[in-house]
């Protein structure tokens, strides 16, 4: 046991480093996908003054708790990040992360990959991909719903369009429309949302309605159609739509998948299927000379921006070319005296796998606390040589140990 509090009084340190590091920013064209680990939500915002780089949120952002991905099962609902059933941790490469949640009954893996609709340019959006495994020994009854909490359109009338028709009211789209997309705007940008797009795997039905109702529900609302968005006692001028995967038996190891697709308004709408998914290369790190000289990478490898996490706990990723096209810039070697003493970042996929490393440890103590067991002697030995590598990776970080 004295092992084991040495090894878990390591993690507690180790955990007290990275403790702020619980939202991480991925940037594409125009794009910017935030995912805050730490209640288990994202938000999207796009970049509506390419000149200043000023991004806007495309959906209710004060609050990232109100846009949700919730699972009904067996008559149960569970949203994910906010109980305890299910673990969270966040998998992926650098420009197409994951949000995983695991229970001991269901896993559901919320995929993100960067995408560009008919007629922009660089990227615009995003590819979310929902994949539900069941994991129960028996037949279990699972649905899912994905709720976003639309804001631009609150103050227009109507709130919601789609390419075929106004939506004022409650209503429920399933798989009989021919309807492609949905949009609600403000003044002066938009937010687009896939119903139906050729290729993809379908929702089973969409519903626009009160958010505070939607919230309030299990699973679905009562839909009663024409029904006002300021039906009271709800909230007044909340209108939100939802994604859902409707109830249905599933068997053990038994997947369903449904993909959403938002984007910045694009008249176009997503191309009939034909919207294009950004294929990258892993960026490369930027180099850094101790003297605190930044010696750049070749002028077309795509950036790599590491924020201090203890201001910021954010990691930026930009590996889409700038918007603004700019002649390549010639930069020259570093003298013979600096390549000796020169030295790379550790990239931010990197980090990112320690730190889900780390959280693995901590799940891996917690358990042998909480059933009063004790771990192997080769378990022992592993636990330490895996935190003997991430105090040797990051020696300068840990001097006080």
């Amino acid at each position: 046991m004295k092992k084991l509090y040495i090894v878990f009084t390591l993690i507690f340190l180790f955990g007290k480093t990275f403790s702020n590091t619980y939202a991480a920013e991925y940037i594409d064209g125009r794009i910017k996908l935030v995912i805050d680990e730490k209640i288990g939500r994202f938000s999207l915002f796009y970049m509506t003054d390419v000149g200043s780089k000023v991004y806007e949120p495309l959906f209710w952002e004060k609050d990232k708790r109100t846009s949700f991905l919730s699972a009904y099962v067996n008559s149960k609902e569970y949203k994910m990040g906010s109980n305890s059933e299910f673990k969270m941790v966040i998998r992926g490469e650098r420009n197409k992360p994951a949000l995983v949640f695991e229970s001991r009954f269901l896993s559901i893996t919320e995929s993100f990959s960067f995408i560009r609709t008919a007629s922009s340019g660089v990227s615009n959006g995003v590819r979310i991909d929902i994949t539900v495994e069941s994991w129960a020994l028996d037949a279990t009854n699972v649905g899912v719903r994905l709720l976003i909490d639309t804001f631009l359109g609150e103050k227009n009338k109507p709130p919601f369009r789609t390419d075929l028709r106004t939506i004022s009211a409650e209503t429920i789209i399933d798989k009989t429309s021919p309807e492609e997309y949905w949009v609600t705007r403000n003044d002066e940008y938009g937010l687009m949302g896939s119903i139906f797009v050729e290729g993809t795997p379908a929702p089973d039905f969409l519903q626009f309605a009160n958010w505070r109702r939607m919230n309030a529900a299990r699973y679905k609302v009562d839909y009663v159609s024409g029904r006002s968005f300021n039906y009271m006692p709800f909230s007044v001028k909340d209108p939100a739509v939802c994604y859902f995967l409707d109830v249905k038996p599933m068997e053990r190891w038994e997947q369903r998948v449904m993909t959403v697709l938002l984007a910045a308004e694009d008249n176009y709408g997503f191309g009939g299927g034909k919207f294009e998914i950004d294929e990258k290369e892993y960026p490369q790190p930027i180099i850094v000379v101790e003297e605190g000289i930044a010696v750049l990478p070749a002028a077309n490898a795509p950036k790599v921006n590491m924020t201090n996490a203890s201001t910021s706990s954010a990691i930026h990723a930009e590996s889409s070319p700038s918007v603004e096209s700019k002649p390549p810039v010639s930069v020259p070697a570093p003298a013979p005296q600096q390549e000796k003493r020169k030295k790379a970042l550790f990239s931010a996929g990197a980090i990112r796998i320690d730190i889900m490393t780390l959280r693995e440890l901590v799940y891996k103590v917690d358990e042998y606390i909480n059933t009063r067991t004790t771990p192997t002697e080769e378990e022992l030995k592993g636990m330490e040589a895996t935190l003997a590598r991430l105090k040797a990776r990051y020696g300068s970080v840990f001097r006080s140990f």
